[in-house]
Protein backbone atom coordinates (compact mmCIF):
# COMPACT_ATOMS: atom_id res chain seq x y z
CA UNK A 1 0.00 0.00 0.00
CA UNK A 2 1.71 3.32 -1.12
CA UNK A 3 0.18 6.09 1.05
CA UNK A 4 -0.34 9.54 -0.25
CA UNK A 5 2.31 12.90 0.58
CA UNK A 6 1.51 14.87 3.59
CA UNK A 7 4.78 17.27 3.21
CA UNK A 8 7.04 18.89 1.07
CA UNK A 9 9.47 16.34 2.46
CA UNK A 10 7.19 13.51 0.86
CA UNK A 11 7.82 14.51 -2.58
CA UNK A 12 10.27 13.05 -4.59
CA UNK A 13 13.14 15.41 -5.45
CA UNK A 14 12.69 15.58 -8.97
CA UNK A 15 9.24 17.25 -8.40
CA UNK A 16 9.28 20.52 -9.82
CA UNK A 17 8.47 23.41 -7.41
CA UNK A 18 7.77 25.95 -10.45
CA UNK A 19 5.82 24.89 -13.16
CA UNK A 20 5.32 28.18 -15.71
CA UNK A 21 3.16 27.43 -19.09
CA UNK A 22 5.37 28.94 -22.27
CA UNK A 23 2.20 29.06 -23.79
CA UNK A 24 0.26 31.00 -21.52
CA UNK A 25 3.43 33.74 -21.68
CA UNK A 26 3.47 33.90 -25.49
CA UNK A 27 -0.63 34.17 -25.53
CA UNK A 28 -0.18 37.11 -23.11
CA UNK A 29 2.76 38.43 -24.33
CA UNK A 30 1.75 38.33 -28.07
CA UNK A 31 -1.85 39.67 -27.26
CA UNK A 32 -0.16 43.16 -27.16
CA UNK A 33 0.90 44.52 -30.44
CA UNK A 34 -2.54 44.15 -32.28
CA UNK A 35 -4.59 45.45 -29.02
CA UNK A 36 -1.83 48.31 -29.04
CA UNK A 37 -2.04 49.01 -32.72
CA UNK A 38 -5.77 49.12 -32.88
CA UNK A 39 -5.66 51.62 -29.54
CA UNK A 40 -2.99 54.01 -31.36
CA UNK A 41 -4.99 54.07 -34.92
CA UNK A 42 -8.20 54.96 -32.89
CA UNK A 43 -5.93 57.55 -30.88
CA UNK A 44 -4.24 58.73 -33.62
CA UNK A 45 -7.35 59.74 -35.74
CA UNK A 46 -8.76 61.24 -32.34
CA UNK A 47 -6.26 63.71 -31.42
CA UNK A 48 -3.96 64.17 -34.70
CA UNK A 49 -6.39 63.50 -37.74
CA UNK A 50 -4.82 66.38 -39.92
CA UNK A 51 -1.27 65.58 -39.03
CA UNK A 52 -1.08 62.31 -39.44
CA UNK A 53 -3.01 61.87 -42.74
CA UNK A 54 -1.04 64.87 -44.61
CA UNK A 55 0.73 63.63 -47.41
CA UNK A 56 2.76 65.45 -50.08
CA UNK A 57 0.32 64.93 -52.84
CA UNK A 58 -2.55 67.08 -50.98
CA UNK A 59 -5.56 64.64 -51.65
CA UNK A 60 -8.12 63.30 -49.71
CA UNK A 61 -6.96 61.06 -47.41
CA UNK A 62 -8.60 59.51 -44.33
CA UNK A 63 -6.16 57.01 -42.71
CA UNK A 64 -2.77 57.73 -41.39
CA UNK A 65 -0.20 54.90 -42.61
CA UNK A 66 1.67 52.90 -39.68
CA UNK A 67 4.84 55.53 -39.85
CA UNK A 68 2.76 58.45 -39.11
CA UNK A 69 1.10 56.87 -36.52
CA UNK A 70 4.06 55.67 -34.84
CA UNK A 71 5.66 59.26 -34.75
CA UNK A 72 2.01 60.03 -33.44
CA UNK A 73 2.31 58.00 -30.45
CA UNK A 74 6.02 57.81 -30.08
CA UNK A 75 5.94 57.22 -26.22
CA UNK A 76 3.36 54.02 -26.26
CA UNK A 77 5.08 52.98 -29.66
CA UNK A 78 8.50 51.94 -27.85
CA UNK A 79 6.65 50.88 -25.07
CA UNK A 80 5.34 48.08 -27.18
CA UNK A 81 8.16 47.44 -28.96
CA UNK A 82 10.74 46.86 -25.91
CA UNK A 83 7.82 45.28 -23.91
CA UNK A 84 7.90 42.78 -26.85
CA UNK A 85 11.31 42.42 -27.19
CA UNK A 86 11.80 39.75 -24.47
CA UNK A 87 9.17 38.01 -26.23
CA UNK A 88 10.45 37.75 -29.75
CA UNK A 89 14.03 36.49 -28.12
CA UNK A 90 12.12 34.04 -26.29
CA UNK A 91 10.52 32.47 -29.08
CA UNK A 92 13.64 33.11 -31.41
CA UNK A 93 15.18 30.28 -29.16
CA UNK A 94 12.09 28.10 -28.92
CA UNK A 95 11.97 27.79 -32.38
CA UNK A 96 15.61 26.96 -33.20
CA UNK A 97 15.21 24.58 -30.38
CA UNK A 98 11.78 23.22 -32.80
CA UNK A 99 13.32 23.70 -36.31
CA UNK A 100 16.84 21.37 -35.36
CA UNK A 101 13.95 18.31 -34.89
CA UNK A 102 12.30 18.38 -37.86
CA UNK A 103 13.84 21.21 -40.63
CA UNK A 104 17.99 20.76 -41.88
CA UNK A 105 20.40 23.05 -40.60
CA UNK A 106 20.13 25.40 -43.83
CA UNK A 107 16.16 25.80 -43.45
CA UNK A 108 16.03 26.38 -39.94
CA UNK A 109 18.88 29.16 -40.21
CA UNK A 110 17.23 31.09 -42.90
CA UNK A 111 13.78 31.26 -41.26
CA UNK A 112 15.66 32.19 -37.72
CA UNK A 113 17.86 35.30 -39.66
CA UNK A 114 14.78 36.57 -41.59
CA UNK A 115 13.02 36.80 -37.93
CA UNK A 116 15.68 38.33 -36.41
CA UNK A 117 16.47 40.58 -38.98
CA UNK A 118 12.97 41.78 -38.67
CA UNK A 119 13.03 41.26 -35.02
CA UNK A 120 16.15 44.36 -35.34
CA UNK A 121 14.54 46.47 -38.04
CA UNK A 122 11.04 46.37 -35.59
CA UNK A 123 13.64 48.32 -32.91
CA UNK A 124 15.76 50.37 -34.55
CA UNK A 125 12.60 51.61 -36.22
CA UNK A 126 11.10 52.69 -32.76
CA UNK A 127 14.27 54.52 -31.28
CA UNK A 128 13.95 56.66 -34.21
CA UNK A 129 10.59 56.48 -34.97
CA UNK A 130 10.33 60.51 -35.15
CA UNK A 131 12.71 60.61 -37.79
CA UNK A 132 10.66 62.11 -41.33
CA UNK A 133 8.57 59.73 -43.66
CA UNK A 134 10.33 60.95 -46.34
CA UNK A 135 14.15 60.78 -45.11
CA UNK A 136 16.31 57.61 -47.02
CA UNK A 137 17.05 56.18 -43.29
CA UNK A 138 13.12 55.75 -42.80
CA UNK A 139 12.63 53.89 -46.12
CA UNK A 140 15.22 51.65 -45.48
CA UNK A 141 14.11 51.03 -42.13
CA UNK A 142 10.36 49.96 -43.06
CA UNK A 143 11.32 48.28 -46.53
CA UNK A 144 13.80 45.93 -44.29
CA UNK A 145 10.76 45.26 -42.07
CA UNK A 146 8.62 44.56 -44.56
CA UNK A 147 11.25 42.35 -46.55
CA UNK A 148 12.35 40.42 -43.42
CA UNK A 149 8.95 39.84 -42.48
CA UNK A 150 7.96 38.75 -45.60
CA UNK A 151 10.93 35.99 -45.98
CA UNK A 152 10.12 34.51 -42.23
CA UNK A 153 6.49 34.31 -42.62
CA UNK A 154 6.93 32.88 -46.27
CA UNK A 155 10.33 30.30 -45.46
CA UNK A 156 8.75 29.17 -41.94
CA UNK A 157 5.61 28.81 -43.68
CA UNK A 158 6.19 26.94 -46.80
CA UNK A 159 9.17 24.54 -44.33
CA UNK A 160 6.09 23.62 -41.99
CA UNK A 161 3.95 22.50 -44.90
CA UNK A 162 6.40 20.30 -46.10
CA UNK A 163 6.44 18.64 -42.51
CA UNK A 164 2.39 18.84 -41.94
CA UNK A 165 2.60 15.04 -41.47
CA UNK A 166 4.33 15.63 -38.50
CA UNK A 167 1.66 18.30 -36.83
CA UNK A 168 -0.71 14.84 -35.28
CA UNK A 169 -1.37 17.44 -31.83
CA UNK A 170 -4.65 19.60 -31.99
CA UNK A 171 -2.96 21.99 -30.87
CA UNK A 172 -0.73 21.69 -33.97
CA UNK A 173 -3.50 21.40 -36.47
CA UNK A 174 -5.01 24.67 -34.92
CA UNK A 175 -1.57 26.38 -35.31
CA UNK A 176 -0.96 25.30 -39.05
CA UNK A 177 -4.59 26.20 -40.25
CA UNK A 178 -4.38 29.16 -38.51
CA UNK A 179 -1.13 29.96 -40.21
CA UNK A 180 -2.01 28.98 -43.58
CA UNK A 181 -5.44 31.72 -43.22
CA UNK A 182 -3.04 34.52 -41.94
CA UNK A 183 -0.39 33.60 -44.58
CA UNK A 184 -3.00 34.05 -47.69
CA UNK A 185 -4.67 37.16 -45.78
CA UNK A 186 -1.03 38.28 -45.30
CA UNK A 187 0.28 38.04 -48.71
CA UNK A 188 -2.79 39.18 -50.48
CA UNK A 189 -3.04 42.54 -48.63
CA UNK A 190 1.02 42.56 -49.32
CA UNK A 191 0.62 42.76 -52.77
CA UNK A 192 -2.71 45.15 -52.34
CA UNK A 193 -0.84 48.00 -50.08
CA UNK A 194 2.03 48.35 -52.34
CA UNK A 195 -0.47 48.93 -55.64
CA UNK A 196 -2.44 51.37 -53.83
CA UNK A 197 1.25 52.42 -52.87
CA UNK A 198 2.37 52.95 -56.34
CA UNK A 199 -0.97 54.38 -57.61
CA UNK A 200 -0.74 57.33 -55.14
CA UNK A 201 2.90 57.82 -55.62
CA UNK A 202 2.72 57.99 -59.35
CA UNK A 203 -1.12 59.85 -59.67
CA UNK A 204 -1.90 60.98 -56.51
CA UNK A 205 -5.50 59.36 -56.74
CA UNK A 206 -7.52 60.49 -53.75
CA UNK A 207 -8.17 58.09 -50.68
CA UNK A 208 -5.20 55.75 -52.57
CA UNK A 209 -3.21 56.56 -49.63
CA UNK A 210 -6.13 55.28 -47.41
CA UNK A 211 -6.38 51.98 -49.53
CA UNK A 212 -2.39 51.66 -48.96
CA UNK A 213 -3.30 52.61 -45.30
CA UNK A 214 -5.95 49.81 -44.35
CA UNK A 215 -4.19 47.63 -46.30
CA UNK A 216 -0.95 48.15 -43.93
CA UNK A 217 -3.00 47.34 -41.12
CA UNK A 218 -3.98 43.98 -42.09
CA UNK A 219 -0.86 43.31 -43.11
CA UNK A 220 0.22 44.31 -39.59
CA UNK A 221 -2.23 42.53 -37.98
CA UNK A 222 -1.46 39.04 -40.20
CA UNK A 223 2.27 39.22 -38.54
CA UNK A 224 1.39 39.93 -35.36
CA UNK A 225 -1.38 37.19 -35.86
CA UNK A 226 1.35 34.76 -36.64
CA UNK A 227 3.79 35.44 -33.99
CA UNK A 228 1.07 35.02 -32.24
CA UNK A 229 0.11 31.16 -33.30
CA UNK A 230 3.52 30.65 -31.09
CA UNK A 231 1.43 29.86 -27.96
CA UNK A 232 0.23 27.26 -29.96
CA UNK A 233 3.26 25.49 -31.20
CA UNK A 234 4.79 25.78 -27.71
CA UNK A 235 1.27 24.00 -25.79
CA UNK A 236 3.16 21.66 -24.14
CA UNK A 237 6.23 23.10 -23.20
CA UNK A 238 6.98 24.24 -19.39
CA UNK A 239 9.49 26.38 -17.62
CA UNK A 240 9.78 24.50 -14.30
CA UNK A 241 12.25 24.88 -11.43
CA UNK A 242 13.47 22.00 -9.06
CA UNK A 243 15.86 21.55 -6.10
CA UNK A 244 18.07 18.99 -8.42
CA UNK A 245 17.94 20.71 -12.03
CA UNK A 246 17.82 24.48 -11.34
CA UNK A 247 15.59 26.27 -14.32
CA UNK A 248 14.98 23.91 -17.31
CA UNK A 249 12.30 23.95 -19.90
CA UNK A 250 10.61 20.35 -20.79
CA UNK A 251 11.63 18.40 -23.89
CA UNK A 252 10.06 20.04 -27.63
Amino acid sequence: MKLLPISGKDLPANVAELRVSIARLLFYGFAIPPIGLTYFIMRTMWTDFEGSTYTSCGVLNILPSVSAIARSQVLGWKLVTWTLLPFRLAIACLYWRYYKHIFTRCLGCLVLVCFVCESLSTVVMALWVDISGDSMFHKVSVLSIWCSSFGYIGTSFVCLKRHQSLAIEPHQQLSYMLKRKLVFVYFSGTFTMWFWYLLHTNFCLPLAYSCFAFCEYIVSWCLMGYLWTSALDFYPIYLCHDAQHGYFLTDI
